[in-house]
């Protein structure tokens, strides 16, 4: 595991360059990128450990104008694709939505992310539990507030995502993650949710002890 992780990283040094030549041929298309483009871009970051700043900024002001004025082309899988994208790049410790270049875009990054969030709670009556899964334990610790972490964990349990006979193993797998996320960041929160959720939480537990899953960093 231990060999695994430092191939990982030298492979993600190796490919930094070429990322970063990536990202810095999007800023003259910033105004024309797609939610699509954004999501792929910060996924790519978080891959290679792109530590520069000012990168990440651009994409956040970006998808600021389109959280506010094109509403219609976030689905929730969308939501889910750029939620588990800033989680990523939360875990792996470069950029970070939670920092910024200059006082201005830390301010711009926050109106972001809170948009992001307010647009995902206000859409997890439609989510699938494949969604739910894409969200990603690090965003949902990180960047949700305790009101908003308890309505996606409250649409997990009304879903059973990652539970029965017919759910599929990246989604059991990855709602295995969350739970261990969550409960490792507060085991306080997981003691003052509703019993329904902290049942569904403690089945998805069970399961993962039981498939022998290893455990996330």
């Amino acid at each position: 595991e231990g060999s695994a992780a430092a191939e990982a990283a030298d492979i993600a040094l190796e490919l930094r360059p070429a990322a970063e030549a990536l990202l810095g041929s999007l800023t003259p298309q910033l105004a024309s990128l797609g939610v699509g483009v954004i999501a792929d871009a910060m996924s790519v970051m978080a891959s290679t450990k792109v530590e520069e700043q000012t990168f990440l900024d651009m994409l956040l002001s970006r998808l600021l104008v389109i959280l506010r004025h094109e509403r219609a082309s976030m689905s929730p899988t969308t939501l889910a694709d750029l939620a588990g994208a800033l989680g990523a790049l939360q875990k792996a410790g470069g950029a970070s939505a939670k920092r910024a270049a200059s006082g201005a875009s830390s301010a711009a990054n926050k109106r972001c992310v809170d948009a992001l969030s307010e647009r995902i709670a206000d859409s997890l009556a439609v989510f699938t539990d494949e969604d739910i899964a894409g969200l990603g334990g690090h965003f949902i610790t990180d960047f949700l507030d305790d009101v908003q972490k308890r309505a996606v964990l409250r649409r997990a349990a009304e879903l059973n995502a990652g539970l029965g006979a017919s759910v599929s193993e990246k989604v059991a797998a990855a709602m295995q993650r969350v739970e261990y996320i969550v409960r490792k960041h507060s085991f306080a929160f997981i003691a003052s949710l509703p019993d329904q959720t902290k049942d569904y939480l403690m089945k998805l537990k069970l399961a993962s002890d039981k498939a022998g899953v290893a455990r996330p960093p």
